[in-house]
């Protein structure tokens, strides 16, 4: 009887520890994460455009002297000694 209480325990145990140390796939970092896929009927980045539903997604219509162009959102800014 002790000898299954033991074996059981230590089946478990096993189980446990292969689970906590194989874990769970980590959060995709937005560097990771496919882009945004590029829309042929909307405008590129650095062409003229009226409003911002001309241009790519997760782009911006913004005045640039006397026209108004397509700009692409800035680059995240990653902190110093950083591994990408």
């Amino acid at each position: 009887m002790r000898q299954k209480i033991s074996l059981i325990m230590m089946i478990t145990a096993f189980a446990l520890l292969a689970n906590s140390l194989a874990g769970s796939p980590s959060a995709k970092t937005s560097s990771e994460m496919m882009p945004t896929p590029f829309d042929p009927n909307k405008k590129k980045v650095g062409e003229e455009c009226k409003v911002s539903d001309e241009c790519q997604k997760h782009h911006a219509c913004t005045k640039s002297g006397d026209k108004n162009i397509c700009t692409a959102p800035p680059r995240q800014i990653l902190p110093p000694n950083t591994v990408t």
